[in-house]
C-alpha cells in the first residue's frame, strides 16, 4: 500500500511503500500524485520502502504505464530502503529513466531530504547563448594577424560590439617593413622597440581598415600571458587570432594560439590564413 507522509515542502511529495501493490492501490494513489503534479509542477519524491513485497502483475502494469506518462514530471527522486530492499529501489527507479535518482539507507534519511531541498545547479548547457559584447584581436603585425583583423571586424560589425587590438612586446623581437618580427641578438632600446611597435600598429590599422572607433593598446609582457590577462580585465568574450603568429621565442617554444586556446576563459577563434 501506499501512504502519503506529510510535508510542508509544496515541490516535494512523500509516501511510503509497504507490502504488495496491487492495482487497487494505485487506483487510490495515483489520482492524488497526478493531482499534486498539476498543481505543483515538476516534483520530487521521497519514497521509503519498508517490507515492501513487489507488485501484482495488473500493479506491475498500472505502475509501468505511469511512469511512461509521467518520466519526466519530477526533478529529483530519493528512494530510502534498507539493504534487504535495494533490488526492490532499483526496481522504482527504472520508472523515472529521466530523473536524477539518489538511494538512501534508512539512517541516512535526513541526508536524503537535505538534497531534495537542495537547489539543482543549473546546467551550463542550458544556458542561452549570450550575444558577443567585447572581442580581442591580439596582433603581432604579421599577415596571420590580418587575416584575423578581417575576421574580427566582420564580426565586431554584425554584433555591434566593442573590439579591442592588443600587441605585446617582447624583448626578442624587431620590426621591419611588411615582415614578420624576426629572432635577433640585437639589443634594441625599450623605447625604440615602443615607438616601432606603435608605427606598425598604426600601418596594421590603417590596412586593414579596423576604423577609429576601437581601442589600440601596447604593452610589454610574455604574448601568451598577456592575452590572456587582457582578456579577463576587459571581460572578452571572444578572442580572434591568427593560427601561425609566431614571433620572437615563441618560435622555440610553442604556438602562442594554442596557448590561449587552451587557457582562454572565453571563446577562440582561430583564423587560418
Amino acid at each position: 500500500m501506499f501512504e502519503i507522509l506529510p510535508v510542508n515542502d509544496k515541490n516535494i511529495l512523500a509516501f511510503k511503500v509497504t507490502g504488495k501493490l496491487t492495482d487497487a492501490d494505485y487506483k487510490q494513489f495515483l489520482p492524488i500524485l497526478e493531482e499534486t503534479i498539476r498543481r505543483a509542477g515538476k516534483l520530487s519524491l521521497y519514497i521509503e520502502l519498508q517490507a515492501f513485497k513487489g507488485w501484482d502483475a495488473q500493479a506491475a502494469w498500472d505502475d509501468f504505464r505511469f511512469g511512461l506518462q509521467h518520466d519526466r514530471d519530477f526533478k529529483r527522486i530519493a528512494i530510502i530502503a534498507d539493504k534487504p530492499l535495494v533490488h526492490a529501489a532499483i526496481g522504482f527507479a527504472n520508472l523515472f529513466s529521466h530523473s536524477e535518482i539518489r538511494f538512501f539507507d534508512k539512517s541516512k534519511s535526513d541526508t536524503a531530504w537535505d538534497w531534495l531541498r537542495e537547489k539543482p545547479k543549473v546546467n551550463e548547457s542550458s544556458k542561452p547563448i549570450q550575444p558577443y559584447k567585447n572581442i580581442l584581436l591580439p596582433t603581432d603585425f604579421s599577415v596571420h594577424s590580418d587575416a584575423a583583423a578581417k575576421r574580427a571586424l566582420q564580426i565586431s560589425g554584425q554584433y555591434g560590439v566593442n573590439l579591442h587590438v592588443l600587441h605585446v612586446i617582447d624583448d626578442f623581437a624587431y620590426y621591419a617593413e611588411d615582415v614578420d618580427p624576426l629572432i635577433t641578438d640585437i639589443y634594441l632600446h625599450k623605447d625604440t622597440l615602443m615607438a616601432q611597435a606603435y608605427e606598425q600598429m598604426r600601418k596594421f590599422t590603417e590596412r586593414n581598415k579596423l576604423g577609429k572607433d576601437i581601442e589600440l593598446e601596447t604593452q610589454w609582457g610574455n604574448p601568451k600571458r598577456s592575452i590572456i590577462s587582457w582578456a579577463n580585465e576587459k571581460n572578452s568574450d571572444l578572442i580572434v587570432m591568427g593560427s601561425h603568429g609566431l614571433h620572437g621565442i615563441e618560435r622555440l617554444l610553442g604556438s602562442v594560439s594554442n596557448f590561449v586556446l587552451h587557457k582562454s576563459p572565453c571563446d577562440v577563434l582561430i583564423v587560418k590564413s
